[in-house]
């Protein structure tokens, strides 16, 4: 059809011209002309051939063709949007707000073909600083965007530059809520990839009420993942508590090992080894001297649930109970102390560590075991009467 671009390129008359290539556009992408799209573009693109009364809408109408055609291959399209924006490039200037609309479309063909970090680069060629003037809610849009598909392949630095910028527009009128609540998930996100697991679970907690139903149970899941992993102390009880108490995560797949936590119980390696399996890769990485994260917060939580158990205990048992040499257990027990994060005193000279007692701790403990206790009993109770309704009647009676 490239004949017929020539055509409609010799003709003088806009109307006549707007209305030919009105006509041409359908035919180009039906019968997947990428050469004679590609010289229909060109064409729209040179202003000594077509003004941009004619171009401008013609251009507009592609876009629309290639965002609401399901008919269309992603692969044409990708290629189509491509040529058009070679195209284009000639005239970016003139054309920046269409050019910005097919990179913003060639970006989502790429995240179906989930090749994020790709379609972060397209969105980041949109002028958004240098360029016209954009709209603030499109402005917070795109960069909130940009750190999702960062986040997408781990790249939390990257992400974390353009959610800063997109932190300037948050607050301003117009943003829409679901992009709202997409920048406080990502924000959420990134300080769970900068291993600020505390920060990261209460953000989770939060998140959980503002998400669409469909997505909550991820986010609470996430959300238990890094209360698990936080630093033990009064903070993580307090966070395992929130989510605890919460009715929702009772069917969480990590439920088992929250409410063994919670109750303060010591964790064996399998269960540990079972959790471990449900974590994404920047939770498994190593924290210093070939211990893992996960290593960590275990060893802080045994540590932390044997005080719950012994008043006192050699740092030899102390080394076998949390599965590292003693003298590394030492030094884990008297920074946990210094930091608040553990009740107790160190004799060095008899190696034995002394638990001191936490009131308050204790009575929240033994209202939870209480808690435990009585909804076991209700199990117990709701089974019996659906197996046997007839006897409890008769009993009730």
């Amino acid at each position: 059809m490239t004949d017929e671009v020539k055509r409609i390129a010799g003709l003088a008359d806009k109307d006549q011209k707007l209305s030919a290539s009105m006509a041409l556009l359908p035919k180009l992408l039906s019968s997947k002309d990428l050469n004679g799209l590609a010289a229909f573009v060109k064409s729209m693109a040179d202003e000594k051939v077509t003004s941009t009364i004619v171009s401008r809408p013609v251009l507009a109408e592609l876009v629309s063709v290639l965002k609401k055609d399901e008919a269309l291959p992603g692969a044409f399209k990708r290629e189509a949007i491509e040529k058009a924006l070679e195209g284009l490039n000639q005239q970016a200037a003139v054309f920046e707000e269409q050019i910005a609309n097919l990179r913003y479309l060639l970006a989502k063909i790429y995240i179906e073909e989930t090749q994020y970090e790709t379609a972060a680069k397209i969105l980041q060629q949109i002028p958004l600083e240098s360029g016209r003037v954009y709209p603030i809610p499109f402005k917070f849009k795109v960069y909130v965007k940009i750190a999702q598909l960062y986040l997408e392949d781990e790249k939390s630095l990257e992400a974390e530059r353009f959610l800063n910028k997109a932190s300037a527009f948050a607050n301003k009128k117009g943003i829409k809520p679901k992009d709202k609540s997409r920048y406080q998930s990502s924000y959420v996100q990134i300080r769970d990839y900068n291993r600020k697991f505390a920060e990261a679970a209460a953000g989770y907690f939060r998140l959980a009420e503002l998400v669409p139903e469909a997505e909550r149970e991820v986010v609470l899941e996430r959300g238990v993942r890094a209360a698990i992993l936080a630093p033990a102390g009064p903070q993580r009880s307090r966070l395992l508590a929130l989510f605890y108490k919460d009715e929702r995560a009772k069917t969480l797949p990590n439920f088992p090992i929250l409410e063994k936590m919670f109750l303060g119980r010591i964790l064996k390696p399998e269960e540990v080894k079972a959790f471990e399996a449900s974590l994404d890769d920047h939770q498994r990485a190593e924290k210093s001297k070939g211990v893992s994260i996960l290593d960590q917060a275990m060893r802080e939580h045994n540590l932390l649930a044997a005080s719950h158990v012994y008043t006192s205990i050699a740092f030899d048992q102390l080394g076998t109970l949390l599965g590292m040499p003693s003298s590394e257990a030492e030094q884990l027990a008297s920074k946990m102390i210094a930091e608040g994060r553990l009740h107790g005193t160190i004799d060095q000279m008899k190696q034995l560590l002394f638990f001191k007692s936490d009131s308050s701790n204790t009575i929240d403990d033994w209202d939870a075991r209480i808690e435990s206790t009585c909804n076991a009993v209700n199990e117990i109770v709701d089974l019996i009467t659906r197996r046997h309704p007839d006897w409890v009647t008769k009993v009730a009676k």
